[in-house]
C-alpha cells in the first residue's frame, strides 16, 4: 500500500477547499488580481470560477466602482486635433503644461540629466515654423488617481494654424478607465491651446 506524504495531502485539501469554497463568490483579490482563482494548468480553462461573472483581474473606473479591468477601455490611446493657434505658439503651451522638456531644461553636467536624456521615452527634435516631435515621461489624473504615462506629441504647421497628434502608453503596471483617460488628456489639450 503507498503512503500519502503530508504535502500531498496538505495540497490535496487546500485544492479542494479553493475549487470548493469559490465556487462562484467570495473570490479574494490582491492589487486587483484574483489569487483565488484557478484555472486548469494545461488548458488554461477556469476551474472555480466563471470569467463572465469573476474576473480575473479588477480596477476601479473613473466613478471608482470595481470593474473587470476588460472594462476599462484601451491603456493606450492616441488624440488628434485640430487648432488655430500657430505650430510655435502651441508648442509653447503644450511643453509647460505636459512638463515635456527640451535641452535647455538639462543641466550637461550633471549625470542624472544625462541618463534621463538617453532614456528611449525622452524625445525633442524641433524644427520652428514647421513642426515639434516630443516625448517623455508624464502623469495624468483619473478619477482622482494620478497614473504614470509615456506621452508623445507632434505638433505640425496646418495653414495659419497647428494639427496636434497626443499618443499615451501607460508607464505603470496599475490598469484605468481608459476612455476616462482619453477625455481628460483631451481636455487638457484643449485647456493648454486657449
Amino acid at each position: 500500500m503507498q503512503r500519502t506524504t503530508p504535502f500531498k495531502l496538505g495540497f490535496g485539501l487546500v485544492a479542494m477547499a479553493l475549487m470548493a469554497g469559490c465556487a462562484g463568490q467570495g473570490h479574494q483579490y490582491a492589487q486587483g488580481v484574483c489569487i483565488t482563482c484557478v484555472n486548469n494548468p494545461l488548458t488554461g480553462e477556469p476551474l472555480n470560477y466563471d470569467p463572465d461573472e469573476t474576473p480575473m483581474q479588477v480596477a476601479q473606473n473613473a466613478e471608482g466602482e470595481t470593474v473587470g479591468v476588460q472594462e476599462l477601455g484601451p491603456q493606450t490611446g492616441s488624440i488628434q486635433i485640430e487648432s488655430q493657434v500657430d505650430v510655435d505658439t502651441a508648442y509653447a503651451r503644450i511643453k509647460p503644461a505636459f512638463d515635456f522638456k527640451s535641452p535647455a531644461d538639462f543641466n550637461q553636467g550633471y549625470k542624472s540629466d544625462q541618463s534621463y536624456m538617453m532614456d528611449d521615452a525622452w524625445q525633442h527634435d524641433a524644427t520652428p515654423g514647421a513642426y515639434y516631435n516630443l516625448s517623455d515621461y508624464g502623469e495624468q489624473v483619473v478619477g482622482g488617481v494620478e497614473y504614470d504615462i509615456v506621452q508623445k506629441v507632434q505638433i505640425q504647421k496646418n495653414g495659419s494654424g497647428s494639427r496636434i497628434k497626443y499618443t499615451w502608453f501607460p508607464s505603470d503596471k496599475r490598469p484605468y478607465d481608459g476612455n476616462a483617460m482619453k477625455a481628460a488628456i483631451k481636455q487638457r489639450l484643449n485647456d493648454a491651446l486657449q
